[in-house]
């Protein structure tokens, strides 16, 4: 992670790297879910893990910002995004730290163990597997010290005093409201809708965005994770060369109950129907990818109300996560 910390602040140097850059903290992000779904680690470790993903996806995103401000010579702009992410990086807003392996030292600990025993990984790396059925080796993550460069801090500086809260007259209790009739969750439809894959979710819907609001959620997946339709359907558009930025991607239309309602998949490495093709739900219709505007592996999965172009709902509407 060393090696990646030095490589964004080069960028920031020479935006020839920005695209070079940008790829190795897509491929630290890469392993960064296989450890996530590797049993070596512990649910705690596993937590740090998605938040590194997260804090990389920003930067990812703040990079880009910056090589494009560069580009087109916005340099008020691009010299903002490029302390922005000076600070992100040097100042903690990344925890950096590696990875050591514990043997378990036991009756079932056999030569592989023996030899990854006090094995150090890098952040950005991919550690493997447990060697055999019964290991109960396990990997911790250790913290790195932060670097400053050489440049130690001092005290007071640039810190923003404590707003001191004016005091406030005591706010009247409002009287009880009668409880509202609670409504359904998800509405009537003939086909209960599942998930396209399973990872955890690092873009919600209607997220702020530097952009636009985000009009649907991501999900973190190793590029190659099979992408399965979310409910019965037939194919509107699979294909490339999305001009909204979703790179490769795949629209579905459901009927449900008369109306139509769509699903997009979108950052896809690769997809296996084509238009007017019949699907049944859990059917494999792509494959995840990085594709287009992206920050990092994922699926981009979008529902609109409506055929293509209509308005977007949340997914959670249609699909409980």
């Amino acid at each position: 992670m060393a090696n990646l910390k030095e490589k964004i602040l080069q960028s920031l140097r020479n935006t020839k790297q920005v695209e070079t850059t940008l790829n190795t903290i897509a491929k630290s992000q890469e392993n960064l879910l296989k450890n996530y779904s590797n049993p070596v680690f512990n649910k705690r470790d596993k937590n740090k893990l998605l938040k590194s993903y997260s804090d990389l996806q920003n930067i990812g995103k703040s990079l880009y910002r910056y090589g494009a401000l560069m580009d087109n010579n916005y340099l008020a702009d691009a010299k903002e995004e490029k302390n922005e992410i000076e600070d992100t990086v040097l100042k903690g807003g990344v925890v950096y730290y590696h990875y050591v392996w514990r043997s378990e030292n036991g009756e079932n600990t056999c030569d592989k163990c023996r030899e990854l025993d006090g094995q150090i990984f890098e952040m950005g790396e991919e550690v493997p597997e447990r060697p055999h059925p019964n290991c109960r080796c396990t990997v911790e993550i250790v913290e790195d010290e932060i670097e400053t460069d050489g440049e130690e801090p001092q005290e007071g500086k640039d810190k923003i005093p404590p707003r001191v809260p004016t005091p406030q007259p005591p706010t009247p209790k409002p009287e009880p409201k009668p409880e509202p009739t609670p409504q359904p969750k998800t509405p009537p439809q003939m086909q209960k809708w599942i998930m396209p894959c399973n990872g955890p979710i690092v873009g919600k819907y209607k997220e702020p965005r530097s952009t636009h609001i985000h009009n649907g959620i991501d999900i973190a997946v190793p590029v190659g994770t099979p992408i399965k339709a979310v409910a019965d359907g037939k194919v509107y558009y699979a294909g490339a060369n999305d001009p909204k930025g979703y790179g490769q991607y795949v629209i579905i239309t459901h009927n449900i109950n008369g109306k139509i309602v769509t699903s997009e998949y979108g950052h896809l490495s690769s997809w296996n129907v084509q238009s007017g093709q019949q699907v049944k739900q859990g059917q494999v219709i792509a494959k995840s990818g990085n594709t287009g505007h992206s920050y990092g592996p994922h699926l981009h999965l979008t529902i609109r109300e409506g055929v293509y172009k209509g308005i977007h709902v949340n997914p959670n509407k249609y699909i409980n996560y």
